[in-house]
């Protein structure tokens, strides 16, 4: 008993030095220099290095392996582009390699969903009751132990030894020297509220996932959804039966709508555009294909009476196929809108979401023909979600619309429409490279000084937010391609006047003499 009690007194140490480390890590990092906010990428890395020294027990389960690799690769992510989902995935990651050693009973992701929700909220009280419990055990153990003599005698030779040892090394090592000139004490002002705050913030946040709450991991097994049975069907078998022939009907008319007219052998009405009709039902049509999938989902699980019944089956995998191909659908729509008029972020996040949603389509069907559980679908749709969206994390998304938009402008003889500066303005520094290339083309006079102008306000934001501390490994490689490529362009003058988000001139309002209102009287 008392070895053990030795050990987890040792574990709580090494945790509170790894935290008081690693918000002096922070500090130096995120005030005293004003590091780049991508380094919070390299800051993750080392809250997940004190995690592995604090807590070994994490490498030694898969779950614990693969979370710590998921938080490795969304730091790179963050270091490459912070974003809020890269952002979020590490947080995530992170949390899950930290509750990996106390949560072997949870077997899918709507338990795991509720268990990160209950971690999150008591990592706020996490600090104040295991400090409380630190006093408690305190008391029992008496004044012997823990006495101000048994401490001093504790400590006097570590400190004081390792202080002269640091001393001899500062003279005589330059770099050293050199770094503890560097270091700066916080200054008695009102700014050092605010960077108390940022330590309690940093504390709070390691604390939590060096010493995560884990008494409740247990009692959250129950909070998964159950299995819906024989005896626990909602309606009859002759109902699904008819339900899923009337969808399959209208299913078919609407995919053979969308056949015919987007295909050019039925025209469309006169007054109606193909854009028109391709934006018209895009996303609708998204949603209902989610409402097919709810429906098999709960009407027809892998225990019931309809999904054992031939023709139910072959109604659903009839059904489900159509749902694919409206999907399907709507990703055309959506690419032919695309076509006609502009690629945006949005647009690229719902062609993803419609990959997605046809993905879980198939998974509801799969799980009803081979009779797989309800953790496996959740698990697996999860996997497949997480595994797009990663990939986001990576992805960007911004300079691919910008360039899309470039090449396809109508200005550069493109079938798109004319160029929305305001938008490309909107993208920002991602837009600066495609903005050159247009720059660089034959163009109108105007338009080019449009052009430049809009280019080099997004540099101007660019550099700023680089020297305010938001470095990037993407924004600084920018920065630097456009300064490399803007000794090709031609010198073009902009002139003193000051220009909206789109590169047109402000005019000021001048006073209409003609107009019945009448001018405030002179002072």
């Amino acid at each position: 008993m008392e070895k053990a009690k030795a050990f987890m007194a040792r574990g709580f140490t090494i945790k509170l030095m790894s935290m008081i480390v690693l918000v002096a890590l922070g500090d130096w990092l995120f005030w005293q220099r004003q590091m780049g906010i991508g380094n919070l990428g390299l800051y993750g890395l080392a809250i997940l290095a004190a995690l592995w020294l604090s807590r070994p027990a994490t490498l030694k389960s898969r779950l614990g392996i693969c979370a710590s690799a998921a938080t490795i690769l969304y730091c790179a992510a963050i270091i490459l582009d912070i974003s809020v989902l890269s952002a979020l995935f590490f947080v995530v990651a992170l949390s899950v390699a930290a509750l990996a050693p106390f949560t072997s009973k949870l077997r899918d992701g709507w338990q795991w969903l509720w268990r990160l929700v209950f971690h999150g909220v008591m990592s706020v009280f996490k600090p104040f009751i295991d400090f409380a419990s630190l006093g408690k055990m305190a008391k029992r153990r008496g004044p012997r132990t823990l006495g101000l003599r048994s401490t001093l005698s504790l400590l006097a030779l570590p400190v004081v030894g390792g202080a002269i040892f640091f001393a001899i090394f500062v003279q005589a090592n330059p770099v050293l020297e050199k770094f503890v000139a560097s270091w700066a004490l916080p200054a008695f002002d009102e700014m050092l509220f605010v960077r108390a705050i940022m330590w309690t913030m940093l504390a709070g946040l390691i604390w939590s996932v060096l010493r995560p709450w884990h008494k409740g991991s247990k009692a959250l097994v129950v909070v998964a959804p159950k299995e819906v049975t024989q005896s626990g069907a909602l309606v009859s078998l002759a109902s699904i039966q008819l339900s899923l022939l009337v969808f399959n009907a209208l299913f078919a008319l609407q995919n053979g709508m969308d056949l015919a007219f987007m295909s050019g052998v039925v025209p469309l009405p006169d007054e109606m555009t193909l854009a028109q009709y391709a934006h018209r039902g895009a996303y609708p049509l998204v949603g209902t294909a989610i409402l097919a999938g709810l429906f098999v989902l709960v009407m027809l699980q892998p225990n019931g009476v309809a999904a054992r019944d031939q023709k139910a089956r072959a109604l659903v995998i009839l059904w489900i196929a159509q749902n694919v191909v409206l999907v399907a659908s709507s990703m055309v729509r959506t690419w032919d809108y695309v076509d006609a008029y502009s690629l945006t972020q949005f647009r690229i996040a719902a062609l993803a979401w419609m990959v997605l949603v046809a993905l879980g389509l198939a998974l509801i069907c799969w799980r009803m023909l081979a009779a797989k559980s309800g953790s496996w679908l959740i698990n697996t749709n999860l996997l497949t979600a997480g595994t797009m969206l990663t990939v986001f994390c990576f992805v960007d998304t911004a300079g691919l619309a910008a360039r899309w938009n470039v090449t396809h402008a109508k200005e550069v003889g493109g079938r798109g429409v004319n160029l929305d500066l305001c938008y490309m303005n909107s993208l920002g520094a991602e837009a600066i490279v495609p903005l050159m290339s247009l720059e660089a083309q034959p163009l109108p006079e105007a338009f080019r000084v449009r052009v430049k102008s809009v280019r080099t306000n997004l540099q101007a934001r660019g550099n700023y937010w680089v020297n305010q501390g938001g470095w990037t490994y993407r924004l600084g490689a920018t920065l630097a391609a456009a300064r490399a490529k803007e000794q090709t362009l031609p010198p073009l003058d902009l002139g003193p006047k000051e220009r909206d988000c789109a590169g047109n001139i402000i005019v000021a309002p001048t006073y209409d003499s003609s107009s019945h209102l009448t001018p405030w009287p002179a002072p």
